[in-house]
């Protein structure tokens, strides 16, 4: 694992007890790590934006100008202050996490940040025990997780059937349970994973994670999922192949 070293120099400053001319060794790190908080920082930003109708970086600045006045939170020097964050160049620090969060009506920022959306970077990324959440509802409404895969395959191969749009949710679900099968299971399931295939090959749901600013690195994350030690990779099975496989585990394919 790389990481990534860095020092820095402070002014006087008595808060991080340094004397002029003192430097701080900071371990910052995995450039992977990096690369997933930058991912988390563009995506937040930009659902941020969508949820007040901001379309640049400089209307955020002032929007968030705005709504941080109230209750004096520090200012961020305008567009300036947000270019390399909206950009990908740099991950948002705790500080301005918490400055977000901070903002009443941005209060779920930390959550979106940590979750993604629609829970998309707790099932890329989450630890095993959290992997759950994500199908929670199915898990509840279903006898068992056996039925949960097989009732969500059903789910995508009707919408492959009919051409319907697939989502995030889609996305995140498919990943929770390709990593539940094989990370805690030690399964390896070739329809699971072909659902995972079949969300990346949705135009809808790329456009969509394009429009977040995530695309590229979703794309090749799920990439090296199949290379982890799975046997079957996402596009091992046709749909065809796929409905044979499921269609005597669903109650509603006669």
């Amino acid at each position: 694992m790389n990481f990534v070293l860095v020092y820095v120099i402070f002014p006087g400053n008595g808060r991080r007890n340094l004397l002029p001319g003192q430097f701080a060794l900071i371990i910052m790190k995995s450039t992977a790590e990096i690369r997933r908080h930058i991912a988390r920082t563009t995506a937040l930003l930009r659902m941020l934006c969508e949820r007040e109708g901001i379309t640049s970086i400089y209307g955020f600045a002032v929007k968030y100008d705005a709504l941080a006045a109230p209750v004096h939170l520090t200012r961020y020097h305008g567009k300036n202050g947000w270019q390399a964050l909206f950009k990908g160049v740099r991950p948002l620090s705790a500080a301005r996490l918490r400055a977000l969060s901070a903002v009443e009506a941005w209060s779920d920022a930390t959550t979106l940040y940590e979750n993604g959306p629609e829970n998309l970077w707790r099932a890329m990324w989450g630890p095993p025990d959290q992997l759950r959440l994500v199908i929670a509802d199915e898990l509840n409404e279903c006898r068992s997780f056996d039925q949960v895969v097989a009732e969500f395959e059903g789910e995508l191969l009707l919408a492959h059937e009919y051409r319907a749009p697939l989502t995030l949710v889609h996305l995140a679900k498919a990943i929770a349970l390709y990593r539940l099968q094989y990370e805690i299971l030690g399964l390896s399931d070739a329809g699971v994973s072909g659902g995972v295939a079949q969300c990346l090959c949705n135009e809808v749901l790329q456009a969509e994670m394009e429009r977040l600013g995530v695309r590229q690195m979703v794309n090749e994350e799920l990439a090296k999922f199949h290379r982890t030690g799975a046997n079957y990779e996402f596009t091992s099975l046709t749909v065809a192949a796929r409905w044979e496989a499921v269609a005597a585990r669903l109650d509603w394919v006669s």
